[in-house]
């Protein structure tokens, strides 16, 4: 439970930990020298050797520097710091800054130690070694003559009273320092967790927009298909008339030029995005315009409405397929995702200008409060949300509006040019 085998390693600090460290290092120093001068001011101690004693504070606040990058071997000479200055003059062992830095520097041997043995055996020689060397100090001491006024004896009373502080001070700063090192771990698997999760999405985006290819890949061979077999008759029936009825067979001929120019054309808006494909699902009549009035459902929550505008004009296949679709996936996003009340699909036919192409276009809006701020999940339609209506829309040379309307809910308008 208290993860003691330590499975995981600790990353080394980064630079700016580092640099935060030396400069504490340095405040640490300044901070020791200025509290022993306070101390020895305060209390009336004279300092028998006062440079030793001045360096041995300085060292201990320079130690603290390498607290994360070197923590074992910080703990090491804080703890040898801290005996030699009890040892050459006991009463400055109190000093706050140095409990302060030997704090610390246990702290931060468990919270960053990055070798789990070498952890628990500098933590065994340094807890030793302090209650060894305390012992001993009450060991070699006489028993101070103070008249006992409690229920214990007064040295027994202070010898309990010193260990119990100490085995709080000790294990104290081992088990925070501990709590520290789990606290990051835990930071490191929620990230690692993210990282996967973000890789799974991305791999489940691609997927996804692989088979809205290889749906494409199917209306390819549905809808060009019949260009080549119109080829194929209409060649074998030229062959058979070319000498008795030479005008018939300049009839198929020109037939068979329209045809593949057309198959070429659909083919290119088409083939570019293929990477795969699919033989499974059945061969079915693949929708087109007629289609779009069929997604409407005026009775249900939300209703969908439908309504044409303009003249209809004839649309290639592939054109009229890709509409059909783009409308599927606009009108499943509403129902899924704009917490809309209703919408409406509206197909616009557009006549030929002076300078501009015939167009038709497929508009899906509604009167939602949450409309779609970024790529839909994969729908019943089998795309992608609106990144399949953005690649459809671009394949044909056309246009896509996506977004909110001005006076609220969302819109998903696309316009494609068409030759009439």
């Amino acid at each position: 439970m208290l993860d003691l085998d330590r499975p995981w390693a600790r990353p080394a600090p980064d630079a700016g930990q580092v640099r935060a460290d030396v400069i504490g290092g340095v405040v640490a120093a300044i901070a020791s020298v200025v509290s022993v001068e306070v101390w020895r001011s305060g209390a009336g101690i004279t300092i028998s050797d006062p440079v030793l004693v001045y360096a041995l504070f300085a060292v201990a606040g320079l130690l603290f520097a390498g607290r994360r990058r070197f923590p074992l071997t910080t703990l090491l000479l804080e703890s040898i710091v801290f005996i030699v200055i009890g040892e050459h003059q006991a009463q400055l062992g109190v000093v706050f800054t140095l409990q302060i830095v030997l704090f610390v520097a246990l702290y931060s041997a468990w919270a960053w130690s990055r070798r789990p043995r070498a952890l628990l055996v500098t933590s065994a020689v340094v807890v030793v070694a302090m209650f060894g060397w305390l012992v001993w100090q009450f060991v070699r001491e006489d028993p101070p003559t103070t008249p006992s006024v409690g229920l214990l004896p007064p040295y027994g009373a202070m010898i309990a009273y010193s260990l119990a502080i100490n085995v709080i001070y000790f294990f104290g700063a081992m088990a925070w320092g501990h709590g520290a090192w789990r606290s990051a771990r835990q930071r490191a698997e929620i990230a690692e967790r993210v990282v996967a999760e973000r890789h799974a999405q991305d791999r489940d985006r691609e997927s996804a927009v692989q088979a809205e290819r290889v749906r494409i890949a199917r209306d390819l061979h549905d809808v060009v298909a019949h260009h080549v077999s119109g080829i194929g008759v209409q060649a074998a029936g030229a062959g058979r008339v070319l000498d008795a009825r030479p005008e018939v067979a300049r009839e198929a001929l020109s037939v068979i030029e329209t045809s593949s120019r057309q198959a070429v054309q659909q083919m290119h808006q088409l083939v570019g995005l293929l990477r795969a494909d699919d033989e499974r699902g059945d061969r079915v009549p693949q929708p087109g315009l007629p289609e779009i009035a069929t997604l409407a459902s005026p009775d249900d929550r939300p209703s969908v409405a439908f309504r044409q505008v303009g003249e209809p004009f004839d649309v290639a296949p592939t054109v009229a397929l890709s509409m059909f679709r783009i409308a599927q996936e606009a009108v499943a996003n509403l129902r899924r995702h704009a917490g809309a009340c209703s919408g409406e699909i509206v197909l616009r036919f557009v006549e030929a200008g002076e300078s501009e192409p015939a167009t038709v276009e497929v508009e899906v809006i509604d009167d939602g409060s949450a409309p779609v701020s970024g790529p839909a999940p994969t729908s019943s339609s089998g795309g992608f949300g609106l990144t399949g209506i953005r690649e459809r829309a671009a394949m044909h040379g056309g246009e896509a509006e996506i977004g909110s309307r001005p006076d609220g809910g969302f819109r998903v308008r696309v316009r494609i040019p068409v030759a009439t």
